[in-house]
């Protein structure tokens, strides 16, 4: 086939409708509302809630993390050997929609727990939680690979998705403990149960519209590897993917160190603890904006060279934190949101991408492991961010809330917010530069995969 003709044939299938795209793009809003008061209030619910010590919430927290990157592949694993008239992944969220709002509302209810079995029970209740999110997001993001088989109307998708993820974080995250206050009158414990009903109740709503308005298109006939072990051996041989799974692992500690310590760096570093809830914001904002953009911008220059470009911006814009002096608060929320902007869009589009390198491990290997990729290049964030909480954990271990940062820790501070992000981000620029996976060469293997393409996939 000349690359006209693969073209062609690849918009031999029905499009993906606005409609689709935007019930797809509520998805990651309704696993936001698990996401977003877990990452961003856990500390606060468990410790001032619940009860329990920070010695014990780390544990939990580092135990549930654990669990949570073993869980990845296994879930891919299971999401690509499934077989049902609705697809292998869209029949997951109808099976787990229930599960995980009752697994949510359980753990936002450990307050009435009997006061000797407070720490047992939430160990049961955030690795249950957790795992059935798993299992859930892991269905999510595979579709995400077969709903198109057109890596620009993946773009499209993936700009929306994120686009509206990052927006609805900051909503959610903002209302939240707002919710809390006015519906538990004082008594946080009833806020938090009755809060997080709400949203199991929305969040039930949305997968369901999630299994009902969306297709599986890019389905091969081919049946999956009978091993699942070999579907990661075939990854860890798929160049372009490793290359992926690598940087993925290397921007989650970038982005992590810098949004993780920008809290202390305001307050400590910037003296300005009255704007630590804003530069936060600020970051999520430019998060939002790049991924809105995103498909934009790969219409003029390819993805892999945009993510470049946005690799050395972020660098850039960390390592000005670095250098700036603690008065300069316009030019830290300036740099704040270029940061974000960047990030923003290099998770959009690598995110496409992924899929591209699912397409590729199907072309070479002759089974497809659509799950598995995506819940590999998971593991790597986890690890990623393992690394980054272990990092920031070792260089402010001298860090008092109370009392006036040392020097020492002033200056780690900056390292953390500014420099090691950089480096980070810049060796991000050499990794993607060996990605060769190029836009006519996926354009050409796809059409070569529309053997298993379905026209109009069957809505049961």
């Amino acid at each position: 086939m000349t690359p006209a003709s693969d073209k062609d044939a690849l918009h031999a299938y029905e499009p993906v409708r606005l409609g689709e795209t935007i019930s797809y793009g509520l998805g990651d809003v309704g696993f936001n509302m698990y996401w977003a008061p877990v990452s961003a209030f856990i500390m606060v619910y468990l410790g001032d809630v619940v009860g329990l010590s920070l010695t014990s919430i780390a544990t939990l927290l580092v135990t549930m993390r654990l669990v949570s990157a073993f869980a990845d592949p296994v879930f891919g694993a299971i999401a690509d050997r499934t077989h049902t008239a609705y697809g292998r992944y869209r029949p997951w969220f109808l099976w787990l929609c229930l599960p995980l709002a009752a697994a949510g509302i359980l753990f936002f209810s450990l307050a009435n727990a009997p006061h000797d079995s407070k720490l047992f029970s939430a160990y049961f209740g955030l690795i249950l939680l957790n795992l059935i999110y798993t299992g859930a997001n892991t269905a999510y993001n595979a579709l995400s690979g077969v709903i198109t088989p057109d890596s620009t109307q993946r773009e499209q998708i993936m700009s929306l998705r994120f686009g509206g993820a990052f927006l609805s974080a900051v909503l959610i995250t903002w209302a939240t403990p707002r919710l809390v206050t006015w519906a538990g009158r004082g008594n946080d414990a009833l806020g938090w149960q009755f809060v997080m009903t709400v949203y199991g109740v929305i969040v039930v709503g949305i997968l369901i519209n999630l299994f009902l308005h969306t297709q599986e298109r890019f389905a091969l006939t081919s049946r999956p590897n009978p091993n699942p072990l070999r579907d990661v051996r075939d990854l860890f041989l798929n160049r372009p993917w490793v290359i992926l799974f690598l940087l993925a692992g290397v921007v989650m500690v970038a982005s992590m160190l810098h949004t993780s310590v920008a809290p202390f760096y305001m307050r400590s570093y910037a003296g300005r603890p009255d704007l630590v809830i804003s530069i936060v914001m600020t970051f999520t904002l430019g998060l939002a904006a790049g991924s809105a953009v995103s498909s934009l911008l790969a219409r003029v220059l390819s993805r892999q060279r945009w993510i470049s470009i946005m690799l050395v911006v972020a660098g850039l814009a960390c390592l000005g934190f670095f250098f700036c002096q603690p008065g300069q608060i316009i030019l830290m929320f300036v740099l704040q949101a270029i940061s974000g902007v960047a990030f923003g869009t290099i998770a959009t589009l690598t995110f496409a991408m992924y899929a591209d390198t699912a397409d590729y491990n199907a072309w070479k290997t002759g089974y497809r492991a659509t799950a598995m990729t995506y819940s590999m290049i998971m593991l790597s964030k986890k690890i990623g961010a393992a690394i980054a909480a272990a990092i920031i954990g070792w260089a402010l271990v001298d860090y008092a809330g109370n009392k006036a940062p040392t020097p020492f820790v002033l200056d780690n501070i900056r390292l953390l917010t500014g420099l090691g992000p950089a480096i980070m981000a810049f060796a991000g620029v050499g990794i993607i530069a060996l990605y060769d996976l190029s836009p006519e060469r996926v354009i050409k293997l796809q059409a070569q995969l529309l053997g298993g393409i379905r026209g109009k996939t069957q809505n049961h």
